[in-house]
C-alpha cells in the first residue's frame, strides 16, 4: 500500500529532485514502489501597476510530496537523491494520513488557480482606472470581489456616480 511522504529537499530543487527520482526508482529496480510526485507551487498574479505582473513562487519552498509504497530500500534510495535532506518523521518516516494527503492537494491546486493582488483594496479606496473604456478616470472603492479579481469603482459621469466593474490589474491606488 503506498502512501504520502513529505520529503524535505533544498529550497530551489524540487522540480530536479522529482525528475531525478523515476530514474533512480527505475535503475534500482523499484518503479513500482514510486506512484507520484507533487511539486507544491503557487502562482500569484502582483499587480504592480499595469500590465499584470506573473510571478511563480513555491508554496512550499523546500518541500516535495512523493506517494510512496513503504520499504526500507524504497527510503534509502529517496535519501540519498541529490537535493533531499530527508522525510519528515522522527528518525523514521511518518506518512501522511490520507485526510491531510487530501486536504493538502486539494489546497495547492486551489491555490494554483486563484490570483493574489497584491493591492488589498477597501470600500473607499481613491483609485485610478489605468486601462480600457474608463482609462484616466478617477473614482472610490464601492465593492471588492476577490473571487472574480475585481472592484465595483464609483465613476463620474456626468455628473451622475456611476458603477463600473473593474479587475484588480487595471485599477491603481492613488
Amino acid at each position: 500500500m503506498s502512501n504520502w511522504y513529505v520529503v524535505y529537499v533544498w529550497a530551489g530543487k524540487e522540480r530536479e529532485v522529482k525528475e531525478t527520482l523515476p530514474r533512480l526508482f527505475a535503475e534500482a529496480g523499484l518503479m513500482d514502489a514510486l506512484e507520484e510526485v507533487v511539486v507544491p507551487p503557487e502562482k500569484i498574479i502582483e499587480v504592480v501597476f499595469s500590465p499584470e505582473k506573473h510571478v511563480s513562487r513555491r508554496f512550499y519552498p523546500g518541500y516535495i510530496l512523493v506517494k510512496l509504497a513503504a520499504g526500507d530500500e524504497a527510503f534509502a534510495i529517496l535519501r540519498k537523491a541529490e537535493g533531499v535532506v530527508g522525510i519528515m518523521g522522527d528518525g523514521k518516516p511518518v506518512p501522511l494520513s490520507e485526510e491531510e494527503a487530501r486536504k493538502f492537494l486539494e489546497q495547492i491546486s486551489v491555490e494554483e488557480i486563484k490570483p493574489k493582488p497584491r493591492y488589498q483594496f477597501m470600500p473607499g479606496d481613491r483609485v485610478r482606472i489605468t486601462e480600457g473604456p474608463f482609462a484616466n478616470f478617477h473614482g472610490v472603492v464601492d465593492e471588492v470581489k476577490p473571487d472574480k479579481g475585481k472592484v465595483k469603482v464609483l465613476v463620474s459621469i456626468f455628473g451622475r456616480e456611476t458603477p463600473v466593474e473593474i479587475e484588480f490589474a487595471h485599477v491603481q491606488k492613488i
